[in-house]
């Protein structure tokens, strides 16, 4: 018999933003159960080069990737229980402009035991609002 995987720093709330072009439209998905990490990171090269990293943890028992939410690069994730947010505001809509806010650069699925266990996902960001890839958009 195997234990059954514990998420005891998984007890915060967090909002997903999917926009879709298409249908000009964003979806907001509130989760709760899930571990939200806000950081600041350092890139050392010519010159020093500093913004903000985040790490999320979704586990599976919270809420299934896929099924219940949705989630991919240039997707925002809001500390805590955010607002509606309309297609047309969605541009503005970005971590330089709102405390909480991160913008999604990766999102890792990960298994355990051939079983989906939980959803990784993280960026990182300047202060204008860009990383190592843009998420300004």
């Amino acid at each position: 018999m195997r234990a059954e995987l514990r998420w005891p720093l998984c007890c915060q709330t967090v909002t997903l933003y999917h926009a879709d072009p298409a249908a000009q439209s964003v979806t907001r998905t509130v989760v709760t159960g899930a571990y939200l990490d806000h950081r600041r990171r350092e890139v050392m090269d010519t010159a020093a080069q500093a913004g903000t990293a985040f790490l999320l943890i979704i586990p599976e028992a919270s809420a299934r990737w896929g099924k219940d939410y949705t989630l991919s690069p240039h997707d925002r994730v809001y500390d805590g229980e955010g607002p509606a947010v309309s297609y047309e505001q969605w541009p503005d809509f970005l971590p330089a402009r709102v405390a909480g806010l991160a913008a999604v650069q990766y999102v890792d699925p990960k298994r355990l035991h051939g079983a989906a266990s939980h959803v990784e996902a993280g960026g990182w960001w300047t202060h204008a609002g860009s990383g190592a890839h843009s998420l300004t958009n």
